[in-house]
């Protein structure tokens, strides 16, 4: 902050011009060096920054290390009370030894009277299958039976020839039989004259034709008859649904349609069901008749290798978790907090120390979204630090720009990390003030911001016509660097030394 006031300052100094009047305030257009920073407030960080933890929980035994002592890789820092590791370990070594006498039972093979035990529990197994399978044919053509009854009865429902739109008040035909096909949808029925009377066409489910009679003809060959009680007019026509939709007893019938379906999948299910376990239990009994039958086949007895290799494994878990108790330095450096202390519980994974390399520092510092555009790795950084006054200056570099945002206060930032001399007073933590310099014009056409205009997307200054009256004209202009201090480049329309209006007072 200290750093834009100095800067405003100097630009107020170098630029600023009233008129005696003091409504109009003028500039001189100058060459000047600009400059461009991006400000940021950061932290050290160090290079080795581990948190250290025991992997099991326990009651701290030994403590070898205090804050502040510097320490090498792989040097002792604490150990845990290892009691329980050494139950656990104990345990292991039990499971461990009877995988070993399970594979030495394994290479001896089974007894006859184990064999017989076996082949008696595969023929009990196979009775079951049997039957399963048996009652699983019965039930499938039971419920296939209902459900196709269900179905014809839904087929069948009132078949009755409904009068289309527009029909004379004529007696519809009387539709009788039964309708043996399984497939849905209308008979289209017409009436037509010839030279011989009047007959009747079919078409949609089958198309059939015949005399119009009182007598009943086939209509197709699915089962079903017409009979004309009355003689009809060769303009009417029906509909026959199949099923009939429109029937009073449809929804009844229907019901009972998907009822059976339903009835037929469950009890089908079930018995699926039934017999894949009773086909599961016969394999079953079949593996371990050939298994007890088998004298140290080699999946029996990798089988029990495979046992040992697993106790083994729970033998070194059980001597990890005894490793797990001791904590060693993964690297060199310094202690610089020690969370712990003896006869204190240690939870697993929970912090107790924190290992840093003081002698290995950088900054990081979070960039807003709207500056991080002007940041490049290699720009250089003016870094003062608060713990060491703002008249002592450091210089860095950038050195990442993580590609990865982060949301501080509702605002999109990425962290930038600046590379730091080493400097025995500087200290991991500290807070750092960070002016990084994005762009820099030496000797450039330079002018307060404030005295450019824009309008209709173009950028253009007042140039003062007369220095006495301060009266002036609008010419356009192209500029170039956004500068510190308030000041922008001018590329062309103006030159060095005209004086231009900066504010009007109104």
């Amino acid at each position: 902050m200290v750093i834009i006031l100095l800067i405003a300052a100097a630009a107020y100094l170098v630029f600023g011009k009233k008129d005696a009047a003091g409504n109009i305030q003028t500039d001189l257009v100058k060459k000047l060096d600009l400059t461009q920073t991006v400000l940021a407030t950061g932290q050290v960080v160090s290079g080795t920054d581990l948190s250290l933890s025991f992997q099991t929980t326990g009651t701290v035994k030994q403590l070898a290390v205090k804050e502040g002592g510097k320490v090498k890789a792989g040097q002792f820092l604490a150990a845990l009370d290892m009691t329980n590791a050494l139950a656990s370990l104990t345990t292991a070594r039990g499971a461990l030894a009877q995988a070993q006498a399970n594979y030495e039972k394994v290479l001896a093979g089974a007894s006859g009277e184990e064999i017989k035990v076996a082949e008696k529990a595969v023929d009990a197994a196979q009775v079951t299958l049997d039957n399963a399978n048996a009652s699983l044919i019965n039930i499938k053509a039971q419920q296939d039976t209902a459900v196709q009854n269900a179905y014809a009865t839904l087929l069948n429902t009132s078949i009755t020839a409904i009068a289309n739109p527009g029909n004379i008040d004529t007696i519809a035909p009387t539709i009788s039989g039964t309708y043996t096909s399984a497939e849905q949808g209308t008979y289209k029925i017409i009436v037509y004259g010839t030279g011989t009377g009047l007959q009747f066409q079919s078409s949609g489910l089958e198309f059939s034709t015949g005399a119009v009679s009182d007598t009943p003809a086939p209509l197709g060959t699915r089962g079903l008859y017409i009979k004309f009680d009355s003689n009809p007019s060769t303009a009417d026509s029906w509909t026959i649904y199949i099923p009939n939709t429109y029937s009073s007893s449809y929804v009844t019938n229907n019901n009972a349609y998907q009822a059976a379906l339903k009835a037929r999948d469950l009890a089908v299910a079930n018995a699926q069901a039934t017999a894949a376990s009773a086909q599961v239990a016969l394999a079953q009994a079949q593996a371990s008749l050939e298994k007890t039958q088998a004298r140290a086949r080699p999946a029996d007895v990798n089988v029990a290798k495979a046992a040992i290799l697993s106790a083994q494994g729970q033998v070194a878990a059980a001597e990890a978790t005894i490793a797990n108790a001791t904590l060693r330095a993964p690297a060199s450096g310094m202690i610089t907090s020690v969370n712990v202390k003896l006869g204190e519980l240690a939870v697993a994974q929970k912090e107790v120390m924190i290992l840093q390399d003081v002698n290995n520092l950088h900054v990081e510092a979070d960039i807003s979204e709207a500056n991080i555009a002007q940041v490049r790795v290699g720009q250089e950084i003016d870094v003062t630090f608060d713990a060491l006054g703002p008249d002592r200056h450091f210089t860095a570099k950038v050195q990442i720009i993580n590609p990865a945002s982060t949301i501080i206060s509702g605002v999109v930032n990425f962290k930038v990390t600046a590379s730091l001399d080493k400097v025995a007073e500087i200290k991991p933590g500290m807070t750092a003030n960070l002016i990084i310099l994005v762009d820099k014009k030496n000797q450039v056409l330079a002018v307060p911001s404030r005295a450019i205009i824009n309008q209709d997307s173009k950028q253009y200054a007042r140039l003062v016509d007369d220095p006495q009256q301060k009266t002036y004209h609008q010419v356009e202009v192209r500029t170039g660097l956004e500068a510190d201090g308030g000041l922008t480049e001018i590329i062309s329309g103006l030159n060095e030394g005209q004086e231009i209006v900066v504010y009007i007072k109104q």
